[in-house]
Formats: structure tokens, sequence, C-alpha cells
């Protein structure tokens, strides 16, 4: 009986081990950022998409202002591509991009699919935002994401 409570012991801390390695071991690493700028007169069925969603309060997305949105010559948008490496045992869920805002940006396109990171696995995540033209692309980026149901954050920032 001595053996088995011993066996059980040894057991017990050996798993304890192996979630303390898991856990401290979940997180995902930034490995690029990239940015593609254009302007909004150059996607008219998005940016009018976009001008009639905010105009009946539906913005797919986070809105930074509630003002009406002037004609698409004064806008532009950016779309940051964030390059995230999983090399943890566990697959990242609900990964989530949001781009910190500056005065001048105007919203955050939202993302319809919930995104999830393989384990030991590579992959891109997009935001994309409207922002008044002549903005420059210097952003904050916050990438947040869930193993086993445990929240995490990642911070970098685009640009200088």
């Amino acid at each position: 009986m001595k053996y088995i409570a011993w066996i059980m012991v040894v057991l017990l801390v050996a798993s304890l081990f192996g979630v303390g390695y898991v856990y401290l071991t979940a997180t995902l690493q930034i490995e690029s950022v990239s940015v593609i700028a254009m302007e909004a007169a150059a996607q008219p069925e998005l940016f009018e998409s976009l001008r009639l969603q905010q105009r009946d309060g539906l913005i797919q997305g986070t809105a930074y202002t509630d003002e009406p949105f002037a004609g698409p010559e004064n806008y532009q948008f950016y779309t940051y591509t964030v390059r995230l490496n999983n090399n943890c045992f566990l697959t990242a869920d609900m990964v989530e991009v949001q781009v910190t805002p500056m005065d001048g940006d105007v919203l955050q396109v939202g993302d319809a699919v919930p995104r999830s990171l393989a384990a030991h696995a590579a992959g891109d995540i997009q935001a994309t935002i409207l922002t008044a033209m002549g903005m420059h692309a210097v952003r904050e980026i916050n990438v947040t994401y869930y193993m086993w149901g445990i929240p995490f954050f990642l911070r970098t920032t685009y640009g200088q």
C-alpha cells in the first residue's frame, strides 16, 4: 500500500510539472508586422458598405468616431498583417488583432470568422483600419488569444 501511495505522489508531481511547462510555454511569437496602404477610392464597394453600416449604426468592427463619413477621397485603408508563430503544444484559439487608434482613425473593420493557430504552426492574421488621408502607418498592435481558456496578450509597434 505504501508503494502505491509513493507512485501516486510521483505521478501527481510529474503531472504538475507537465501542466506548469505547458502553461509557461503557452505563448505565441510575433515574427513580423507589415502594412499595405490603399486609398478608399480604390475600394468603393468596401467603403460604401462601411459608410452604410456606420449610418445605420451597425458597424461590424470597432468604430472610433460617430461622425458621418465624408467622400472616399478623404480616407485610406491600412491593412496590417501580423505573422505569428505558435511553438507550443496547444492550439491558440480566438486569435485577434487590434490596432490602437490615433486621432484621424475612423474604424477598424471587424473579422466575422474566429481565428485559431494550430500547435507548432505559423500563420498570418490581419486587421484593416480606415483612417484619414495622409495619416502615417505607425501604430501599436495588440494581439489577444486564448489557450486552455486562459487569455494571453502580446503588444508590438509597427514603424517608428
